[in-house]
């Protein structure tokens, strides 16, 4: 990188009051109740990401008490940001807080001040007018698919992705039966199955890992998608964070709870656990989101009730944006065993849909979710707009001639009052992905529901094409509807209907009216109105056990139709003096970041290498992702020399275009800059556009808003490979990990020549591992607690078994003073030399008699 100097500027005379210098004050204070500097305090998230236990954040407060008088207690868990604490003591503390806060500075000038403090919110009114629902995003893992895009190269090319049961699952030998009504046998012995349930990045969610091992794998993986999801709608910068987002997830299993319950009988009452409710308010704590959060179970509907359960929230103003999804696992054998024994599953490895050998479905595994927003406000935010959801409903069928049988009169009216919500004419639907699910009676009676909504008066030559996910990858049962939404959105993008898989004789007792079941890859067209071509118009139906309904109305989005407003996410209008652009990756670790660079690299391959498309590439790495530790930032002024770039960090290579840096997690680590005269100076370098010296700058954690850069146009987002995770097995059943690091700690434990300070450690160690199940010699003792993922509920358990390993009463507050296992060892043969002694003495005693005994 070039050798650009610059000088830091000097500090200019006194100037009136103002809030900057609270935050000044309010981040002084902090650092030096809990021991860092300010510099580790300055990132716009470093307060929660420092995830202080309630004894820290009380102790801060009776200090803000100290000093400004009558702080509320609850200060610190209202307010949780530098900013918030500083707004909050400006509005109500002004006065007292000038006898502590230092001489101020004049203002001055800011560039961009709303992308400083974030885009200005304001809730949408209930009853403002709302013109359909766009997704901004959509995210996913199927079977045979990491990603959405994978999943469509499979449904374009007609593959199934089902399988026999994996071995890592279970033996399906052990319950297989081939005939049918054999108790407590599966004659069934495939699904759709994805790959890596059991592993999961604990630490990049700074979640403990032995909390990690005891989630359902669906909220690890629920959790993940979400990142990817808000990752390409650009939701995770400090710009465009939106905390009134809501979080609809939609389930129906939970058999790592009942694998749990299982351990019951062995002693072990706590433990692995399915909580529907776990998965939503997850997600709305680690991303701070303060819309609605809850879980749905209608059955199969589930996801896609979710899906229509945020439309209505949003048109409600309940939130601004909203998350809705689902998701789906295949845990355990009595999964197959219970569908068998009710006669659902399919005797082959095929979901035969519409088929006429159809005879049971194939269930399958699968996550995935959808970004919605109003359609004006996407529109407005420059949003990449997948489609629009233009009306949705769902209902129940009542009293049938049995529990499981549906109603298609039931079913033709919750497509008729979706369609009828979305203001549109039936005949102009020309798609739909049902339910589908490969069932002799089922599929049949759908179709007549289909034909009852769409058929009639349909224009002759109009027929409506009907598809299902699910001849591809199973049944996902409580994740089927935003897989089958995922699908419709996918043809939408390349207008295309995909073939129905396994469709050899359509089954006789189909009549649908006007409908028809593609076989090959076929382009779609939208309908045909007074000689105008509608938009493509689709319907996705989810139909639950039980009769409970869902249908959603999608249709295409057109953003250069006649009269409609150009969005803000156009491209520059001249691109030819754009000149060199900033590009930065981020990432949590070394690894991860050259993962990264790498599939960054790789997806340079084919794109058009013009100024156009690398603007909205320095857009998208800049504005709307999360700045994490370990950084990578490349100027470049064309894709060749990014490349090549990327290509040189990736092989250890020096690059004079880039510039690599590491910064510490509880802040940007920036020391020089973090002040106003610093900020100020930042503020110059980016109006001026000094991308090289922000590179570095950036690189090396100092608070470099680069969406500044982008205050005067938004030149609109374009696809980014999404973050790689570091997944690690976590699973609750596994045991003889955690066996073999407690009988390797009491052996280290039992060595009569390591003494007391080695003992006291070990001790130690041998108490982490039940938190971070790792063997004891991987038991970081010198790393801070917090770091390592503990909490103040963990640290109190900590704390309280180390008090009755040595006959003590140890308060948790111990570890502000001592806050490694290490420093703790420390603490226990300085403070309570007696009692370590009376424990080696006792273990040297054990030791010996049983080496007399041997």
């Amino acid at each position: 990188m070039p050798s650009d100097s610059f000088d830091v500027p000097q500090h200019s005379p006194a100037g009136p009051f103002r809030p900057a210098d609270v935050r000044v004050y309010v981040r002084r204070t902090i650092a030096e109740i809990i021991g860092c500097t300010e510099g580790d305090l300055s990132g716009p998230d470093a307060l929660r990401e420092l995830n202080m236990d309630s004894l820290t954040r009380m102790n801060i407060t009776l200090r803000f008490d100290r000093d400004l008088g009558d702080i509320p207690p609850t200060i610190m868990f209202e307010h949780t940001t530098i900013d918030e604490l500083a707004d909050f003591l400006l509005k109500e503390r002004e006065d007292n807080l000038r006898n502590v806060v230092p001489t101020p500075q004049p203002p001055r000038p800011h560039i961009a001040e709303a992308a400083r403090t974030g885009k200005q919110q304001s809730a949408p009114s209930p009853t403002a007018p709302v013109d359909g629902i766009a997704v901004i995003s959509v995210a996913g893992r199927y079977p045979g698919a990491t990603d959405p895009e994978a999943l469509w190269n499979n449904l374009r090319d007609g593959v199934s992705s089902i399988s026999e049961v994996p071995a890592d699952r279970w033996d399906w030998r052990t319950h297989y039966d081939e005939r049918r009504g054999q108790a407590q046998k599966s004659y069934g012995r495939w699904g759709g199955f994805i790959d890596g349930v059991a592993e999961f990045d604990a630490e990049f969610f700074r979640i403990l890992p032995r909390d990690a091992a005891n989630m359902d794998p669906q909220e690890r993986l629920f959790l993940e998608t979400c990142w990817h999801l808000l990752e390409q709608a650009g939701q995770l910068g400090t710009t465009t964070h939106e905390p009134s987002t809501g979080v609809f997830f939609g389930t129906m299993n939970s058999a790592y709870g009942k694998l749990g319950a299982s351990q019951w009988e062995l002693g072990r009452l706590s433990g692995a656990s399915s909580a529907a409710w776990s998965v939503a308010n997850r997600v709305s704590y680690f991303f701070d989101f303060h819309g609605p959060s809850f879980a749905v179970d209608s059955a199969c509907s589930s996801s896609l009730t979710a899906i229509h359960l945020a439309c209505e929230s949003l048109r409600r103003g309940e939130c601004q944006v909203a998350i809705a999804g689902g998701a789906n696992l295949l845990l355990h054998p009595s999964h197959l065993v219970g569908l068998s024994m009710a006669g659902m599953l399919s005797s082959d490895d095929a979901c035969k849909v519409f088929d006429a050998a159809a005879d049971g479905f194939v269930p399958g595994e699968g996550v995935g979710a959808v970004l919605l927003k109003p359609l004006a406000d996407a529109v407005a935010d420059g949003d990449r707009i997948w489609a629009v959801i233009r009306g949705s409903a769902v209902n129940t069928a009542g009293r049938t001639s049995g529990f499981t049988v549906p109603n298609p009169a039931v079913q033709a009216d919750v497509m008729a009052t979706a369609i009828a919500r979305a203001g549109l004419n039936p005949h102009t639907i020309t798609y739909v992905e049902a339910h589908g699910t490969g069932t002799e009676l089922g599929d049949p009676l759908e179709a007549a529901a289909l034909s009852r909504a769409l058929a009639a008066g349909r224009p002759q030559g109009q027929d409506c094409a009907v598809g299902s996910v699910k001849a591809n990858i199973g049944h996902l049962e409580g994740a089927s509807g935003v897989a089958g939404l995922t699908k419709v959105l996918l043809q939408m993008k390349h207008r295309q209907i995909a073939p129905c898989v396994g469709l050899n004789e359509l089954n006789p007792k189909i009549s649908g009216e006007s409908l028809v079941f593609p076989r090959d890859l076929t382009p779609w067209q939208g309908a045909v109105v007074d000689d105008e071509v509608t938009p493509l118009r689709a319907g996705v139906s989810s139909f639950g056990a039980g009769g409970a309904n869902a249908h959603v109305v999608v249709e295409e989005y057109r953003p250069w139709s006649p009269g409609a407003a150009e969005p803000l996410g156009r491209a520059c209008d001249d691109m030819s003096g754009c000149g060199e652009q900033l590009v930065v990756l981020t990432a949590h670790s070394k690894n991860s970041l050259r993962q990264l660079a790498a599939a960054m690299s790789r997806s340079l391959t084919g794109r058009p290498d013009t100024a156009e498309e690398l603007v909205r590439l320095a857009f998208s790495t800049q504005v709307g992702r999360k700045y994490l530790g370990e950084r990578l930032a490349v100027v470049a002024g064309d894709l060749a020399s990014l490349k090549a770039a990327l290509d040189s960090f990736v092989e250890e290579e020096e690059s004079p275009r880039a510039c690599v840096g590491s910064v510490r997690p509880a802040g940007s680590g920036s020391h020089v800059l973090d002040d106003d005269d610093g900020k100020d100076f930042i503020s110059s370098l980016l109006e001026k556009r000094r991308l090289t010296k922000l590179a570095r700058l950036w690189a090396d954690g100092a608070p470099v808003e680069l969406a500044n850069l982008w205050s005067n146009r938004r030149p609109g987002r374009t696809d980014i490979p999404p973050y790689p995770f570091e997944p690690k097995r976590f699973w609750a059943f596994d045991g003889t990990e955690e066996a073999a690091a407690v009988s390797a700690a009491i052996e280290d434990r039992g060595a009569p020549k390591t003494g007391q300070h080695l003992m006291a450690e070990s001790d130690l160690r041998l108490s982490a591992c039940g938190f971070l199940l790792v063997e004891p010699d991987e038991v970081d003792i010198g790393a801070d607690l917090m770091e390592l993922g503990f909490d103040s509920i963990s640290l109190v358990q900590l704390t309280a078994e180390l008090g009755e390993m040595y006959g003590l009463d140890i308060e948790p507050v111990v570890v502000f003073d001592y806050p490694t296992l290490a420093a703790l060892a420390e603490y226990l043969i300085m403070e309570h030399p007696a009692e370590v002694e009376r424990r080696y003495a006792k273990l040297t005693a054990d030791d010996r008699r049983e080496g007399v005994a041997r």
